[in-house]
């Protein structure tokens, strides 16, 4: 199945019409028919706003594999946070994938937080040492 066909597949499961589902997305019928029925490609900015808009994982979105819709229980943070973590495994396989959601799920916005703050200090740290490193091998 093309994503332009998976894309069909959400408006049929969410019961639209191309015209209801297109005003969602700020485009016309048309627009929507065209994607549907392959005479567009999808750009990446349709796809973010299928997946904002209706709660449809982009992996799923773009490669068919996993679930079509976010757990409806998920706030705005979370679907975002999915998004952007979507958007950065996107070429890395299905168990990659399937082991930073869970990671997701497990842990708070807290704990994510404190995370980035380690990678970060630690990254700037790993830059300082390799200068370090740089330096003391010019001198010799």
């Amino acid at each position: 199945m093309t994503e332009n066909e998976r894309i069909k597949l959400i408006r049929k499961a969410l019961g639209m019409t191309g015209d209801t589902f297109g005003e969602r997305l700020g485009v016309g019928r048309t627009a929507i028919s065209n994607i549907e029925n392959g005479n567009r490609n999808v750009t990446p900015q349709m796809e973010k706003a299928i997946c904002r808009e209706f709660g449809i994982d982009y992996i799923w979105l773009t490669t068919g594999e996993g679930e079509m819709f976010f757990d409806q229980g998920e706030d705005e943070e979370a679907k975002e946070q999915i998004w952007i973590l979507n958007e950065l495994l996107k070429d890395e396989s299905q168990l990659t994938r399937n082991v930073f959601k869970m990671f997701r799920q497990k842990y708070t916005a807290e704990d994510w937080k404190l995370l980035l703050k380690l990678i970060s200090v630690s990254s700037e740290y790993l830059v300082e040492l390799m200068k370090e490193t740089n330096d003391n091998e010019k001198e010799h």
